[in-house]
């Protein structure tokens, strides 16, 4: 599966699960907090969230299905995706900023710079208004 750019810098995550015949697909982003299930790639629910954790709960043929969303490691971007189906726990997924220890860094330091070129800007602009 081809990734967004927002998914290859931890600013988005996917996550894909297969029960009874069906692909459910978390889809959530940590910079606009929206969080969205498909099933067979039709919505079934949607939802904004700046928390550390949410659920989501729908049903498809018959079954009662909860998938929850919780942030472990606040600080290293780890994201655990939980399927469950009429309260049995299906399947658990996490995806985490240090996975690829090679991709962390380079946003270390893509955000790091961008931080610099916005603090340049940001301090002549006001440089130029106050004088």
């Amino acid at each position: 599966m081809k990734q967004s750019l927002t998914e290859k810098l931890y600013l988005a995550y996917r996550f894909e699960f297969e029960h009874n015949g069906h692909t459910i697909t978390a889809n959530a982003s940590s910079l606009t907090g929206k969080e969205e299930i498909l099933v067979d790639g039709v919505s079934v629910s949607k939802k904004r969230n700046l928390g550390l954790s949410s659920r989501h709960q729908f049903q498809v043929d018959g079954t009662s299905y909860e998938l929850r969303f919780n942030v472990t490691g606040f600080l290293f971007c780890r994201v655990e995706c939980t399927l469950m189906a009429d309260g049995n726990v299906i399947e658990t997924e996490t995806r985490s900023a240090f996975d690829n220890k090679k991709v962390f860094i380079r946003n270390l330091i893509l955000f790091f710079l961008a931080g610099m070129a916005f603090g340049y800007l940001a301090a002549t602009i006001a440089l130029k208004v106050m004088g």
